[in-house]
């Protein structure tokens, strides 16, 4: 486990002896510069979405929004003048928030909850926080828990169960928390060991593919979208390998996320992918990359002939020859 700073642990000790009772409503109180006009709104980010839920216009430099929210939870401020966005921790209490002329918090005076994710932020956009370190120091907190499900993508199944097992009682029946269960679930069934989910989707040429008609074949499933820019990059290794492997009981096979029919197509001819490729509908949201708890693109799975996942996050150049032969990947 990576070291925390004395500052760190003593901004999230701080958090965590003192505990905030919640009213039954948020008020929050925003300063703007006098030149940003218009309409506030306050959004939550949903489904890879962005939904409005409520609106108010800025008058004299400042805007106030009231109301409640179900659970303590990341919620969005952007004004209808600027394309930015501005993240808030959001629970039953009241909120001061600065912001600057960039559409950037300034200054932020709140709920434990609230100014523990203003102070955490900077080292999570840098990438230099640890979330399980956070989360040791913090087992009942919201807003460590949100913070490792930013970072999810990089726990294991054994490191993920481990984690969720420290945390809190008192948090099992938040989303945030449900959104781990859900992933341990997933992540448990497409295990090394494990036989691969089954799926059906429709090839490019409009036919129905099912992963258990390969059976018989080593299969390696490239999760992946013709707008990811290391999907892409990795397509030419991709071609490599199936021109190697493909006469020794060996096939990838791309499933695609795109949700713009046109440009799946338009890829697969670009990059020269000459395997089968299957779509699932819903992008992010789609049951495929739920059920192999699927966090980032591109991502494979090895399948042995018998349907069995043999490995999974495999970087492709380490099946490629001279590092692996033929009799290694078979």
């Amino acid at each position: 486990m990576k070291k925390i700073s004395i500052l760190f642990f003593l901004a999230v000790l701080m958090a965590s002896c003192n505990p905030q009772k919640s009213s039954n409503e948020f008020t929050i109180t925003g300063s703007v510069p006098d030149d940003i006009t218009g309409k506030v709104y306050l959004q939550e980010y949903k489904n890879r979405k962005y939904i409005d839920l409520d609106s108010t216009e800025i008058a004299n430099g400042k805007f106030t929004l009231t109301g409640s929210v179900a659970e303590p939870a990341i919620y969005i401020l952007t004004p209808s003048q600027k394309s930015r966005r501005a993240q808030v921790f959001l629970d039953n209490n009241p909120l001061k928030v600065t912001l600057t002329n960039d559409w950037e918090i300034a200054g932020l005076e709140g709920s434990q909850n609230a100014e523990m994710f203003y102070t955490m932020l900077p080292a999570s956009l840098k990438g230099t926080l640890n979330p399980d370190s956070l989360l040791l120091v913090n087992p009942a907190s919201p807003v460590a828990v949100y913070f490792l499900n930013r970072n999810i993508y990089k726990y294991g199944y054994d490191e993920l169960k481990s984690i969720r097992e420290k945390l809190s009682a008192s948090l099992n029946n938040h989303s945030y928390v449900q959104e781990i269960d859900d992933n341990l679930s997933s992540l448990e069934n497409v295990q090394p060991g494990k036989t691969a989910p089954d799926f059906a989707l429709q090839t490019a040429s409009g036919d129905t593919l099912t992963l258990s008609s390969l059976r018989g074949k080593y299969v390696l499933i490239d999760f992946w979208a013709s707008w990811c820019p290391d999907c892409r990059k990795a397509s030419p290794r991709l071609v490599r390998l199936q021109n190697q492997y493909k006469d020794k009981n060996f096939t990838v096979l791309g499933v695609s996320i795109d949700e713009n029919r046109e440009s799946w197509l338009a890829a697969i001819e670009k990059d020269g992918m000459n395997w089968p490729q299957v779509i699932s509908e819903g992008g992010w949201n789609s049951h495929e990359l739920k059920a192999y708890a699927v966090r980032w693109l591109p991502t494979s799975f090895l399948v042995d002939p018998q349907g069995v996942i043999v490995d999974k996050n495999i970087e492709v150049t380490k099946l490629e020859p001279p590092t692996c032969g033929a009799t290694q990947l078979i």
